[in-house]
């Protein structure tokens, strides 16, 4: 087997693995990108549009465009800062919450599925081989910083 047919491969599973988790997240009415989004505002309850769109890597702008959709989808609430009324704070409703599980239980489905037939001894080296070849690339060519800023590209265009 030649390298570029295995880097293929990789590929292939990848964008395959992608586009199902982003056909099911449709499914309970989340766009591209937002699971992070509500993910990042979970985890973070109460934070600024600035500092979402600054740990995500994504435009002030882009941020902006895909709150006001989560808002209106009753995902999230906005509360005015009480010292600058420039300032909101984000916050996931409980309908946010359970879409979030909803996402996160779908991506389990997706992942058991995509290792359906594994065991567990093919799964270790497995992980170990995938290790290997993630550092080899990482360590060489980015930081951790501009990783997740390239992941995170594709949300710019995006339209939620």
């Amino acid at each position: 087997m030649e390298l570029r047919e295995l880097v293929h491969q990789f590929i292939s599973i990848s964008v395959i693995h992608r586009c199902q988790i982003t056909k099911s997240a449709s499914s309970v009415g989340l766009y591209f990108g937002q699971p992070s989004i509500l993910r990042y505002i979970t985890d973070h309850d109460g934070c600024t549009q600035k500092e979402l769109a600054n740990a995500l890597h994504i435009s002030p702008a882009s941020a902006a465009t895909s709150l006001k959709r989560i808002e209106r989808a009753g995902l999230i609430t906005r509360t005015a800062d009480k010292d600058d009324s420039r300032k909101n704070h984000l916050s996931v409703t409980e309908k946010g919450a359970d879409t979030l599980r909803q996402f996160v239980e779908i991506c389990k489905t997706t992942d058991k599925e995509m290792f359906k037939g594994f065991t567990q001894e093919e799964m270790d080296p497995l992980h170990k081989l995938m290790t290997r070849l993630h550092d080899n690339l990482d360590s060489k060519s980015f930081t951790p910083e501009e990783i997740s800023a390239l992941l995170n590209k594709n949300r710019e265009g995006d339209n939620t």
